[in-house]
């Protein structure tokens, strides 16, 4: 493994995330049934398309680490919107939010994509043994904030199943769920091709469901801490993520020439109905840090 030169070594070259470039920061988040509004300004969305390329990882466990671990952070943050945003289409109390659900959930796909973009190799040597010696069964349905939202997606599709015509904006987050599930496969797919997940090769009947200490294993996995935090705290550190991922995908590109994994991909995911995730990943982005920058209300 080559050792990354000390932080001061390193010219951040517009990179302002951690204490260097590909660093971590440490997620801070409301217990999902414990939500605060309010608490300050929206931030600003704008810098999602600024900002210069920097200088490119080091090698390739500090780049896929780094996207394995700030990737999953913004999907967690992610998930609080969108909980909120599928809340207020089943209550019909807001017009436009399904169409910002469904950006939400466009980029939850995209950083699906982002997340798995390491090379099979590299993630069976890096990534889940890490995640092993956290726990035999380390899943990812212990994710404490995605509980609430599949069962929001189930009530969603049987209220407009018959729906004659369906409105457009639902029927539109209907597909954007849709797709997200296969995308999710997709991933699966390429990372673990046995499909032998660590809960199935474990005591999927004891560890299947979440728990209070599955939860907390989960969180310190992914330097998630749990506060009192405000929306705006919440969508600023979203937005954050956003922005240094994007600067990521400048300097390294999706797929990085040296560690390549695209053809790793199944193949609906590469030029299928799925490719637009990893084709149009930053403007996918993009869109989610405005819709989330517009909901600091």
């Amino acid at each position: 493994m080559t050792t990354a030169p000390l932080a001061d070594e390193r010219p951040a070259a517009g990179w302002d995330f951690g204490a260097y470039p590909y660093a971590l920061e440490t997620l801070v988040l409301p217990d999902p049934a414990a939500r605060l509004r309010g608490g300050g300004p929206a931030p600003d969305a704008l810098d999602l398309a600024d900002g210069p390329a920097v200088a490119p990882a080091d090698s390739p466990e500090e780049l896929f680490w780094f996207r394995w671990i700030t990737g999953h952070q913004a999907v967690f943050a992610l998930w609080h919107l969108l909980d909120d945003e599928l809340e207020l289409v089943l209550a019909d109390t807001v017009e436009n939010a399904a169409v910002r659900a469904t950006a939400l959930m466009d980029a939850y796909s995209a950083l699906l994509v982002y997340t798995g973009s390491p090379p099979r190799k590299l993630y069976d040597s890096l990534i889940r043994p890490a995640m092993m010696l956290q726990h035999r069964m380390f899943s990812g349905r212990w994710a404490p904030d995605y509980v609430a939202i599949p069962p929001k997606l189930r009530a969603l599709r049987a209220r407009f199943r018959r729906s004659t015509p369906m409105p457009a904006a639902i029927a539109a987050l209907n597909q954007a769920g849709k797709l997200n599930h296969r995308v999710h496969m997709a991933i699966a797919a390429k990372l673990v091709p046995d499909g032998d997940s660590l809960l199935r090769a474990g005591d999927a009947v004891a560890y299947g469901a979440p728990t209070e200490e599955t939860a907390r294993l989960y969180d310190s996995f992914f330097a998630t801490h749990r506060a009192l935090t405000p929306r705006s705290e919440v969508i600023a550190q979203l937005v954050r993520r956003l922005h240094v991922i994007m600067l990521d995908l400048r300097s390294n590109g999706l797929y990085p020439e040296a560690w390549c994994s695209a053809a790793e991909c199944p193949e609906e995911l590469a030029d299928g109905e799925l490719a637009r995730f990893s084709d149009r990943i930053e403007p996918l982005l993009a869109e989610a840090g405005r819709t989330a920058s517009s909901l600091c209300r």
